[in-house]
């Protein structure tokens, strides 16, 4: 079939655009007589749709808009999925059904809207080799050859002359495309088995996914780079954005060494502001901005030794206007137009210094910075973490930068506002269609509501955030901007359609660098999405001189009053990711920031806690919202009370969540960080979404999904543990609320490790010094506990000083504890030296049973793995224990109350759990059960002890892991019956529940039993 391009080149005169679009309009119409409705792939996310009719200048402008992409919730791609499977089991023929087939599956599981469009799929081909291409997917870059039920994929068949395997077939046809219509993917399918060959492979004849039809319902995401082609989009951006980076910061640390005192505070501010007014011109050449390739032939026909003062004679002509400059300007730098908006202006960023370019560091500027680097393809939004590579790493440590990814930018953007403002448009489109004159009027309107927003990043840093929102407000312009356009006509004439601007944007940053780059990419931004625009709007939009910027301020934003940079009335949203900093690593003046934020209550939250504090206040009497990127400690453990209980009682609700999830960043030096992002207002929303996250499997990572996937789900409430459950603020608790024994944490050495012994050092002091085994006992960490390793201490509790002085070993570790108590800095550890022969806390001394509970565990595990311990092992600080023997109290900390209850409330080392005694098992409400209720209990936690004697050498780690459950059947059946035994103490009854509405529905419960139990 035919594919047509709808839209005018940038600088097509707008009467040969007409004239060539009304000869085009007729043809089509003849075409398309059977089926006069195309498609037609405009940009990025956007199909062009055409109903082609007989009169030409009627078909002027008469298209609409698709934003392509899955329109479908995971739950339902799941649940079609699983049809889709059942409906095609067993059947299928190459020629017959190869429509149906791939078209009811990219619609109904993969959410294509209708895809038997010209641009969506293509079907039977024509090649130059006399055969047909099946199926092709010209977004995607995808070609599929479909063979029938029952072929053999590996076995060859005569094709064209010549014996081929059905993949070596569309190998064949994939050459006889012209370059720019090769694909990038292959898929080979006989309607039971589905092979994705990626040609960036090696061999990709070898090397490919493969699933059956059957597996569809647990492997379909392996298919959505067919619907999110952008995906290859943002990963050459994510490319050349990651090379450039690197390039500057080569060339960075060059210049560097070029200043003659480079730490002095003027030069390091000189070589940043140098850095970022090289990449705008980098950009600027490449884009179109300048003319083509001017910079890099002004660089190209200078001496090395002419650099500096050939880039200072450029800046400043930059900075000039043309009617104010010299006139007797050298040709080559009267071809620079005027740049404004203070980038290049000695005012703004003071006089700076230039040093001397030596050979090499020219060779890195002219030729592999400037012309074998594509900086027109730069993302704006990975700007500030191409520039993070030139910042010191220590630098960014301690203000706590962490550049943010576009995909979890949107994370925050998307629930907050841009989820609403495209359903919004899309709703205009679908409800007035037909409808010209009011469809224009609602879309005129939601055009000035979108240029009438403005957005405040109170940390902004690089500014991704403001960015990336920029790009987004853009990009549904120029959707309505499409949609407005004459039916005749398609230029809007002398003045500027665009009101989105930079001049919505507003942010605090503390770094001076970062005020420059977050400037000049936003700036970027602007000239990026103009070229876009021009393609719609067909009109010479002017990108130069800047005439407008965003407001980013240099400031410590927790000492700034935000409402002098935006009036809190004028704003519409909050964004951003504050720095990440845990409340042991904040320095003296951050603490004091947030002492006079908090006051003394203050004391265990970490610092981004106090822009939630500063954005709530900000925020009373508006209808502001807000959503920030944070560490996830402040929903876990300790500091939930302290930070949310006073912004839920002056009114905070928090709208939308993302639970722990990880990311590593797209900077140098990347930094791992658990965040969850929080949405939150004085306004309340009716509709409330909390998002889950799981780890991607192997095959969805090879087919380019995120390391974690997240699962939105509907629900009522959210209270401050980011759980749909009532309100309730757990205190560390001294003594539990249950009448149970108490939990106490194990013995700390503080002995640098002298008084611990490994299995080899073990065997050697005994081989040594037999006499020494009676002071020697097994001691255990969790890590140890869990894995079952084998560890030792000497245990020299009761033993005579005599013992000691006369072992050679026991003096020399002694003595080594002594010295290493002695250099502490803390007062309590030196008074410790008196007694170097001891554990510094001993807690546990004896030789009774007990339960052991190991402080930090793996999130993927569904229970924390405990146990009875009998042989006198000394629990380390690592591990919890309780002084008792009673299966009713092992039962219910293995059951999935309890562990439901953990997940909720405990803190987290990243993503592991970190149990605590004071703020878990002493807020745990046990069950009040009948006599036979506990008997249940207890046979049903002797039952799962009996289940793990069943796999000798299975560790705990290995008995607990959820990816090797299938193969401990009993241990699974034992914990299903001890779940329904605690559940039946509770009197509730959640057995028909799936597993995450069931734990939801167990939390609300506990919640509320332990609201009862404090307010008694």
């Amino acid at each position: 079939m035919l594919s047509a391009v709808g839209s005018a080149p940038p600088f097509c005169p707008l009467l040969l655009w007409q004239l060539g679009y009304a000869a085009y309009s007729s043809f089509m119409y003849r075409y398309t007589s059977a089926n006069p409705r195309i498609s037609v792939r405009f940009r990025e996310g956007v199909t062009l749709r055409h109903n082609f009719v007989s009169d030409p200048a009627a078909n002027m402008g008469a298209m609409t808009a698709q934003v392509t992409g899955s329109t479908l919730t995971e739950t339902q791609r799941r649940h079609n999925a699983q049809a889709f499977a059942e409906t095609w089991r067993g059947r299928g023929y190459e020629k017959g059904d190869t429509q149906q087939f791939w078209g009811n599956l990219l619609r109904s599981v993969m959410g294509m809207p209708e895809v038997q469009t010209v641009t969506g799929v293509r079907y039977e081909e024509g090649t130059s080799r006399r055969g047909y291409i099946d199926a092709i997917i010209p977004d995607a870059k995808t070609l599929i050859e479909q063979k029938s039920i029952g072929v053999n994929l590996d076995h060859a068949e005569m094709r064209q002359g010549q014996m081929v395997t059905p993949f070596e077939q569309a190998m064949n046809y994939a050459n006889s495309l012209p370059n720019s219509q090769r694909p990038d993917y292959i898929i080979v399918c006989n309607f039971a088995e589905f092979r994705i060959h990626n040609l960036d492979e090696v061999k990709p004849e070898e090397n490919y996914l493969s699933f059956r039809l059957e597996e569809l319902p647990e492997q379909y995401h392996l298919l959505d780079f067919l619907i999110n082609p952008a995906n290859t989009r943002r990963h050459r951006e994510e490319k050349v954005s990651m090379d450039a980076g690197a390039l500057i910061g080569e060339l960075y640390r060059g210049l560097r060494e070029q200043y003659i005192d480079p730490d002095s505070e003027r030069s390091q501010h000189s070589l940043n502001v140098l850095c970022v007014r090289l990449v705008f011109c980098l950009f600027a050449e490449d884009a179109g901005v300048f003319s083509k390739d001017s910079f890099h032939y002004f660089l190209a026909n200078t001496r090395p030794d002419q650099v500096r003062t050939r880039l200072l004679e450029l800046f400043q002509v930059l900075d000039t206007p043309e009617d104010d400059r010299d006139p007797y300007l050298s040709d080559d730098l009267k071809a620079f137009p005027y740049v404004n908006g203070g980038l290049f202006n000695s005012r703004t960023s003071g006089p700076i210094e230039i040093p001397l370019f030596t050979e090499e560091l020219y060779d890195l500027l002219v030729n592999r910075v400037s012309r074998d680097t594509n900086w027109a393809e730069i993302s704006p939004t990975i700007f500030g973490g191409v520039f993070e590579s030139t910042l010191n790493p220590e630098t960014r440590a301690s203000g706590g930068m962490h550049y943010t990814s576009p995909e979890n930018i949107h994370k925050v953007i998307d629930p907050l506002f841009l989820d609403d403002l495209t359903a919004e448009l899309q709703n205009i489109l679908t409800e007035f269609a037909g409808q010209d004159v009011k469809r224009k009027n609602r879309l005129r309107a939601f055009h000035d509501k979108i240029a009438g927003l403005t957005f405040f990043d109170p940390a902004c840093g690089s500014g991704n955030f403001l960015t990336e929102t920029y790009i987004s407000l853009r990009r549904l312009e120029n959707k309505v901007l499409s949609e407005l356009t004459d039916q005749t006509e398609l230029a809007f004439g002398d003045i500027t359609p665009l009101k989105v601007s930079l001049d919505q944007f507003y942010g605090i940053e503390i770094n001076d660098f970062a005020v420059s780059v977050a400037s000049t990419a936003m700036w970027i931004a602007e000239l990026q999405a103009n070229i876009e625009a021009q393609t719609i709007v067909t009109q010479l939009i002017e990108d130069l001189p800047l005439s407008d910027a965003a407001h980013i301020v240099q400031g410590n934003a927790l000492r700034t009053d935000w409402a002098e940079i935006l009036p809190p009335e004028k704003c519409s949203y909050i964004i951003g990711n504050p720095p990440f900093l845990g409340y042991s690593r904040l320095n003296t003046d951050q603490k004091e920031e947030r002492l006079a934020i908090f006051g003394k209550g203050g004391g265990i939250l970490d610092y981004v806690a106090c822009w939630h504090r500063k954005a709530a206040e900000y925020m009373q009497g508006t209808a502001c919202e807000a959503a920030l990127v944070s560490t996830n400690s402040i929903c876990q453990g300790q500091q939930v009370t302290p930070l949310w209980q006073p912004l839920f009682e002056m009114g905070i609700s928090i709208n939308f969540a993302h639970r722990s999830f990880s990311w590593a960043n797209e900077a140098t030096d990347q930094a791992q960080v658990t965040c969850v992002i929080i949405g939150f207002s004085h306004k309340e929303r009716k509709e409330k979404y909390l998002w889950d996250y799981r780890r991607a499997t192997p095959e969805e990572r090879a087919a380019g999904s995120a390391r974690e996937i997240g699962m939105p789900s509907a629900v009522d409430h959210i209270n401050a543990y980011l759980t749909d459950a009532p309100d309730v603020f757990i205190q560390r608790r001294s003594r539990p609320l249950s009448d149970v024994p108490p939990m106490v944490r194990g013995n700390q050495p503080t002995d640098a490790g002298h008084l611990l012994l490994s299995p080899e050092d073990h065997s050697k002091v005994l081989h040594k010094e037999p006499e020494l085994e009676e002071w020697i006992r097994p001691f255990s960490m969790g890590q140890e506990f869990i894995n079952g390793k084998d560890r030792y201490c000497f245990w020299l509790v009761d033993t005579p000083q005599s013992v000691i002085a006369n072992s050679p070993i026991l003096r020399q570790r002694v003595e080594d504890v002594r010295e290493m108590r002695l250099a502490s800095r803390k007062k309590a550890t030196q008074k410790k030296a008196d007694t170097p022969w001891l554990f510094d806390e001993i807690r546990y001394t004896g030789t009774e049973p007990y339960i052991a509970i190991p402080k930090v565990s793996s999130e993927r595990r569904r229970f924390i793995p405990m146990g009875f311990v009998a042989n006198g092992m000394i629990p380390g600080d690592k591990l919890f224990f309780i002084n008792t023997d009673s299966l009713f109290i092992f039962g219910v900390l293995m059951s999935q109350f309890h562990n439901a209850f953990m997940r909720a409330v405990a803190g987290r080392l990243e993503l592991r759990y970190s149990y605590g005694n004071t703020t878990v098992y002493n807020n745990f409400v046990f069950p009040d059960p009948t006599d036979a209720q506990r008997e249940e209990i207890e046979s049903a936690a002797q039952a799962v002890l009996d289940a793990r004697e069943e796999y000798p050498g299975a560790t705990l780690a290995d008995l607990y892991d959820p990816d090797n459950s299938w193969l401990y059947p009993e241990l699974t059946r034992a914990h299903e019956q001890l779940d329904r035994a605690v559940e039946a103490a509770y009197g509730v009854d959640y057995s028909d529940m799936e597993d995450s509405a069931r734990e939801t529905a167990i939390v609300a419960h506990l919640f509320k039993l332990y609201a009862q139990a404090t307010t008694k």
